[in-house]
């Protein structure tokens, strides 16, 4: 018996059911890519979400009788929010310990759905809330570095089914265009987080040791991903339609993003740089700088 994968973030749908989800995505991934960033979305197994300035806005999952189920957090889908959102679902029901709401939505409604003053209601929930300067910090990097043909950043919060701790963002990067791309994982910190000493290199030494165990099904799992974004229009036209990703072990690459707090970011790289040479891992250390002229 072949062995299942590790990693599946796409849709396994066939061509009829694929073709149709493409023509109903439309008008969310046009939103999206006029957002400027601030929107994004990330095929799962099955499903993908919605992001919003990092937090997940919504889970939507394609149901094979052609209709979708969106879950929402109960913080954010609540009061005159949920009440709009009703009017375009035939269903809702509280699922995962009430923690969630629910939503049945048949196809010529997805788009009323997630309309954009739906969404901007979801969005003004998600601020008030605020999950964390690590996450806002992910999303700058993600907005400012916008896919090219030599670096892209496919994906976010990344688990699979062996190593359940998420990565928080994954890169594909090359040095050149006639190249294959090979993976580069990022793990953003503060400069203030404790962890950006010694934890933070065991914990990507760690993602790169996995992911390099499990290459063959990574290297297959984005290059669907990338494919089904490509055709999602996700993805700007000059981007080519499919890319290929090496499939050598030693390629996987790790680097520490350190954001903010510029002072007490330099001392926790310095000590981690101390750390990198007494355990001998290899992986690069990035503080940004912003530069006011």
């Amino acid at each position: 018996m072949e062995q299942a994968m590790v990693i599946k973030h796409y849709l396994e749908l066939d061509a009829e059911r694929w073709k149709k989800t493409k023509r109903d995505l439309l008008p969310l991934v046009r939103l999206i890519n006029n957002s400027g960033g601030e929107y994004s979305l990330q095929l799962r197994e099955g499903y993908f979400n919605i992001y919003y300035q990092g937090n997940s806005l919504a889970l939507v999952r394609p149901n094979k009788n052609g209709t979708y189920t969106a879950s929402i957090h109960n913080k954010f889908a609540r009061d005159e929010t949920l009440e709009k959102l009703k009017r375009y679902s035939s269903s809702q029901h509280a699922g995962n310990h009430n923690k969630y709401v629910s939503f049945t939505i048949r196809p010529q409604n997805l788009h009323q759905f997630f309309q954009k003053s739906n969404i901007n209601s979801l969005s003004s929930k998600i601020r008030a809330v605020h999950n964390g300067e690590e996450i806002t910090s992910e999303q700058v990097l993600i907005t400012d570095n916008p896919p090219s043909r030599k670096f892209i950043i496919i994906d976010r919060q990344v688990a699979d089914h062996v190593n359940r701790a998420q990565i928080d963002l994954l890169a594909l990067r090359r040095d050149s265009a006639d190249k294959p791309f090979h993976f580069l994982i990022i793990e953003v910190k503060q400069g203030r987080n404790p962890e950006l000493h010694e934890k933070v290199g065991r914990q990507l030494s760690g993602y790169v040791d996995h992911i390099r165990k499990y290459i063959k099904d990574y290297v297959a799992c984005y290059k669907e991903n990338y494919r089904q974004k490509k055709e999602l229009g996700l993805f700007d036209s000059s981007l080519p339609d499919t890319i290929d990703i090496d499939v050598e072990e030693e390629t996987v690459e790790g680097m520490v993003v350190a954001c903010g707090y510029s002072q007490l970011g330099k001392e926790a790289i310095k000590n981690l740089r101390q750390k990198m040479t007494e355990n001998k891992w290899v992986f690069k250390v990035e503080q940004p700088k912003l530069t006011l002229r």
